[in-house]
C-alpha cells in the first residue's frame, strides 16, 4: 500500500556513459536512486520553467504593460 509519503515506485533501467555514471556514484554516496530523483526532479522543473518563460515571452500583454510601464517612470 502506497501513501502520500511513500509514492509508488518503478523500477527503470537507463544507460549511461561510464565517466558519467561513475560520476553520479561518487556524488550520490550510498544513495544512487535517490540522487537520480533529485536530479530528474531538478530538470523537470527547470524545463517547466524554461518553457514558462518562453511562453511569457510570446504574451503580447506583457509588452503593454511595460510600455505603460517606462511611460509612467
Amino acid at each position: 500500500m502506497t501513501t502520500p509519503r511513500t509514492p509508488a515506485r518503478k523500477k527503470v533501467s537507463i544507460t549511461l556513459p561510464h565517466d558519467l555514471e561513475a560520476r553520479a556514484q561518487l556524488a550520490a554516496g550510498d544513495n544512487f536512486s535517490a540522487y537520480m530523483e533529485q536530479a530528474l526532479e531538478e530538470k523537470l522543473i527547470n524545463d517547466a520553467m524554461l518553457e514558462y518563460a518562453r511562453l511569457r515571452a510570446m504574451d503580447p500583454v506583457d509588452d503593454l504593460y511595460e510600455a505603460a510601464e517606462a511611460d509612467a517612470a
